[in-house]
């Protein structure tokens, strides 16, 4: 069963945790053997299954503590008492600086759930309809106002979450877009694909840096 990481992690289980989703996020997972880990961490191969009993359980480990820490991060950051457009332009602004700041743990967490075994693929799809249910209530709550247009606000959350976080996939930090570029044109896109009926806001909210 994976752990939760929503607490303080040792050091050296920390090490072999970053090192694990630089090399999944390079080479994959199935490529990635445990000696290169341990190469990687700057451990023996031993002190490996002192904290995991081997890749599957290290790996739901990490896509469960992706998603955990992703609904902990927006819950902590999410405008309170705002109309719905701007919690959805709020929202957007999190979700994509999010990842592009984290982009091997975007990759990772999104890229590798064929490679879950079911009991845990159960539990990381949990967090994951918990993440989504936050998208899903800022869509309820636009079409309540009027604001939105949209007839299946669940699908539409699938949509949206994939959409925004394959930014991670392509965005390069020297490139010709900046993250404010990104933001301000995913957020015009967001808007447009639930309908929205009023124009968005000029400076959008930045709740992340």
């Amino acid at each position: 069963m994976p752990k939760s990481t929503i607490r303080d992690t040792p050091q050296t289980e920390q090490a072999i945790r970053e090192a694990a989703v630089q090399l999944i996020s390079k080479i994959g997972y199935e490529s990635m053997s445990l000696r290169q880990l341990a190469t990687q961490a700057g451990v023996n191969p031993g002190t490996l299954y002192l904290y995991y009993q081997g890749k599957k359980e290290l790996l739901a480990s990490l896509v469960l503590g992706y998603l955990e820490e992703l609904l902990h991060a927006w819950r902590q950051s999410k405008p309170m008492h705002s109309r719905a457009d701007m919690t959805l332009q709020a929202f957007v602004d999190f979700h994509v600086r999010y990842h592009l700041l984290r982009k091997e743990q975007g990759v990772l967490g999104n890229m590798e759930l064929r490679s879950l075994d079911s009991e845990d693929l159960q539990i990381v799809r949990q967090a994951r309809r918990a993440y989504l249910r936050e998208i899903q209530v800022i869509l309820e709550q636009g079409i309540g106002e009027g604001l939105f247009d949209c007839d299946e606000p669940k699908l539409l959350a699938h949509i949206l979450f994939n959409t925004l976080t394959h930014a991670c996939s392509w965005y390069k930090a020297d490139g010709p877009l900046s993250a404010d570029d990104i933001v301000i044109k995913y957020s015009q896109l967001a808007l447009r694909m639930v309908g929205c009926r009023i124009h968005p806001t000029a400076n959008l909210i930045r709740l992340t840096s």
